[in-house]
């Protein structure tokens, strides 16, 4: 019987070892790798530091052109779509990973027999209980880009020139150039996206409050640790749903009358 309850102890070690190593794997990929496979996928040998220059001149002469394609800024929107998407897909693998290490992790203060280890984890779970939040926002906020990438390639465009002015006068005057005309489609489209991704969020973190609150009242009584832990994640679930919603709100009023939205954000005062 020791034996078996050793071995299985040992292989339960392995498997969290493997699913830490993962984790950390993913959160480097998530910083290092989109910039890399951006400019190797689409052959434009931009970087991100690149950007703000490239966006500057493409959107200058976009302007001055008075087209409604934005072909003088392809590049960068190119660069910018490959580089959300590549982050979005690292970003769910990373958020689906972390669900096990975030399982194994509280599983283990809940079992945790001396005070020291209870203490550990619990500063260690603490600290990274904003973890999966933080990357279903960047999730999100990268899908959206990837959806809508010449409305988020424009963040790197310098707020001053010509052609800023000129866009910012259209705006302001309700004249719908047709460089204006496709700004105003993409960032209508650029805030529906974060509208469906909020949903999605809303729907999957509602069923996970479900199930987490199913869970403690099938938890028996002397688990009191493990009970204690589903109850916070069950209250805190919560809160975040509430934030999902604001940001479901105010995307779904910037849809509803985007130009005065995008105007905001060429006046510095908006996104």
């Amino acid at each position: 019987m020791t034996t078996t309850t050793t071995n299985g102890s040992s292989g339960a070690d392995r498997r969290g070892a493997v699913w830490l190593v993962l984790a950390a794997a993913l959160t480097i990929a998530v910083v290092l790798g989109p910039a890399a496979v951006a400019g190797w996928a689409t052959g434009t040998h931009l970087s991100v530091a690149a950007l703000p220059e490239a966006v500057a001149s493409g959107f200058a002469a976009w302007v001055r052109s008075g087209r409604a394609s934005s072909a003088p800024l392809a590049d960068a929107v190119a660069f910018w779509a490959v580089f959300h998407a590549v982050k979005a897909v690292v970003a769910i693998a990373l958020l689906v990973v972390l669900v096990p290490v975030g399982r194994r992790l509280w599983g283990a203060y809940a079992r945790a027999r001396s005070g020291g280890r209870r203490a550990l984890l619990l500063l260690v779970g603490v600290l990274g209980a904003p973890v999966a939040p933080v990357v279903l926002l960047m999730t999100m906020a990268n899908v959206q880009g990837a959806v809508a990438p010449l409305s988020s390639v424009l963040t790197f465009l310098p707020m001053d020139g010509p052609a800023v002015g000129a866009v910012r006068s259209a705006l302001a005057g309700g004249v719908s150039t047709p460089p204006v005309a496709t700004l105003v489609d993409d960032f209508r489209v650029y805030h529906a996206a974060l509208v469906v991704t909020a949903v999605a969020a809303i729907v999957v973190v509602a069923a996970l409050t479900v199930v987490v609150w199913v869970r403690r009242t099938r938890t028996p009584e002397p688990a009191r640790r493990l009970r204690r832990v589903l109850a916070a994640a069950g209250v805190l679930l919560p809160g975040l749903l509430l934030f999902l919603g604001i940001v479901l709100v105010a995307n779904l009023s910037t849809v509803a009358d985007t130009a005065p939205a995008l105007a905001a954000f060429f006046d510095g005062s908006g996104t």
